[in-house]
């Protein structure tokens, strides 16, 4: 994944710390191979075409008088452009030799927006024991050393010497891993072999991400389980979550499924059970959060929370929206309500002291906003319309259903449902006219049961999961749903 990388060394010497006024008077650059290998180099001096600051003179040795006569930026940009276009930008404090680079590039039209390892990131990923990571104590630390500080071929020099030896310290797969992850390229970690990652099917299921010691860090579904493993290792530049769960991670376990449903179900009753180190849990088992509308005195529609789906809804037939959970009800109202400018005082749902912000309020200042009969109307019809993609949608079946996923391999799964309730995963058996359980029971045999066993189930009560039902949901038109009798026809 590394392997067609070009690395370009770079070390910049200036007039000063600030890109946007001060000048490149030194570059080198150096190209490596993915192995280390040194492919091609190049330096020079550069008239800056300003004064050169004493400072920068001392820490440097880069004189005044030994930048005259010597090319600008303007005469030298190709033959730079040429060494970095299309390879990574290495440097030590990166942004800074980036900076520089860029504004320069800039002024003569060319774009620059190179892949960019910095080697103190590296240095300090690498070797946090260290106390310092400055390219001069990494020098002294690895016993490297160089007769000049501070001038450009000289860190560069010391740059691959640091390279070099991280490589042989830390090995190839450990250095290349931590290399990937820096630069956000795909990348395994080292007890993770290619042929471990092509063994992961592309086919749906669940998988855990497993730390050194067997601990579960991630525990996740897939469409792909391949692809989205291999995701938990691409885009991880930075010190993002991402990367520090791809550092930990040693092994995978993956369970192929038959589909996005049966993934989706079977991670949410995973996730009620097991404790991820590195991810947020499911909440525990709980009501979800009801939205009901209804008039007040005024004829206007107002909103009311309550905990739990009301056991009556499929005789009443009443509009609710329905919520994960009581937070997630009051983020959504907020969010929906800011949208449609709808006045949250009229729907009832502003806390003690806060201000709407809605256009009526805004308009009516400190008094109380009212509405007229035409807005009162319009009012009510649209405080119905923004919760539309939140109603519940009333159980479209007289009966429990088997509702069938099949994956690319031919594995198929029958899931038995009833007023949106998810009683199980089976296979069926058309001969014995059995349903065999997905998991296997502690004794080891998989427990096998009827289609009359399969009602009587679906009559257990059993709590609303928010979670299912949006699933159940999102795939009612993309999969078979049976009622049960007609296996029986």
């Amino acid at each position: 994944m590394l392997n067609d990388v070009r690395f370009a060394l770079v070390d910049l010497e200036t007039t000063g710390g600030q890109a946007a006024h001060d000048q490149i008077m030194e570059v080198a650059v150096r190209l490596l191979d993915f192995n280390g290998g040194v492919e091609q180099q190049w330096q020079s001096l550069i008239d800056p075409q300003c004064s050169v600051p004493p400072f920068i003179e001392n820490l440097t040795g880069i004189r005044q008088s030994m930048l005259r006569g010597q090319p600008t930026f303007s005469a030298i940009q190709d033959t730079l452009w040429r060494y970095l276009d299309g390879a990574v930008l290495v440097a030590h404090n990166a942004r800074f030799d980036a900076g520089f680079l860029r504004v320069n590039f800039a002024r003569y039209g060319r774009q620059y927006s190179p892949l960019v390892l910095c080697t103190l990131k590296l240095a300090r990923t690498l070797y946090s024991d260290w106390p310092k990571h400055g390219l001069e104590a990494i020098c002294d630390r690895i016993g490297f050393y160089s007769e000049v500080h501070h001038r450009a071929m000289a860190d560069v020099d010391a740059m691959k010497a640091f390279l070099d030896y991280a490589r042989q310290d830390k090995g190839e797969a450990v250095f290349n891993f931590e290399v990937g992850l820096l630069l956000g390229l795909p990348v395994l970690p080292p007890s993770i072999s290619q042929a471990d990652m092509d063994a992961i099917p592309c086919q749906p299921g669940i998988y855990r991400l497993l730390d050194d010691a067997g601990e579960l860090l991630y525990l996740g579904s897939a469409k792909s389980l391949q692809a989205q493993v291999l995701g938990h290792f691409t885009n991880t530049a930075g010190d993002s979550k991402a990367t520090k769960l791809a550092r930990r991670v040693c092994s995978v376990q993956w369970q192929m499924l038959a589909g996005e449903l049966s993934a989706g179900l079977c991670l949410s009753l995973a996730l009620r059970h097991e404790k991820p180190q590195m991810q947020r849990r499911a909440k525990a088992i709980g009501k979800p959060c009801c939205v009901r509308f209804v008039t007040n005195d005024d004829g206007v529609t107002q909103l009311r929370l309550r905990s739990g789906l009301p056991s009556n809804i499929a005789q009443t037939g009443e509009l609710v929206a329905v919520f994960r959970d009581r937070k997630h009800a009051k983020a959504r109202i907020i969010d929906l309500a800011k949208d449609a400018d709808l006045c949250r005082f009229q729907l009832g749902v502003l806390a003690d002291g806060e201000r709407c912000g809605c256009g009526a309020c805004d308009t009516a200042g400190d008094s109380v906003p009212t509405l007229s009969g035409g807005e009162l109307a319009e009012f009510n019809i649209r405080a119905r319309e923004v919760f539309a993609s939140y109603l519940y949608a009333p159980w479209p079946f007289t009966e429990p259903v088997l509702v069938y996923e099949q994956n690319e391999s031919g594995f198929g799964e029958w899931h038995l449902i009833n007023e949106w309730r998810h009683y199980g995963s089976f296979t069926w058996d058309e001969s014995l006219l059995l349903l065999s359980a997905r998991t296997e029971s502690e004794s080891g045999d998989q427990a096998a049961i009827s289609l009359d066993d399969a009602r009587l189930k679906c009559e257990q009560a059993k709590d609303f999961q928010y979670e299912h039902y949006r699933l159940l949901r999102a795939f009612i038109d993309d999969l078979e749903w049976r009622p049960l009798s007609e296996f029986t026809a």
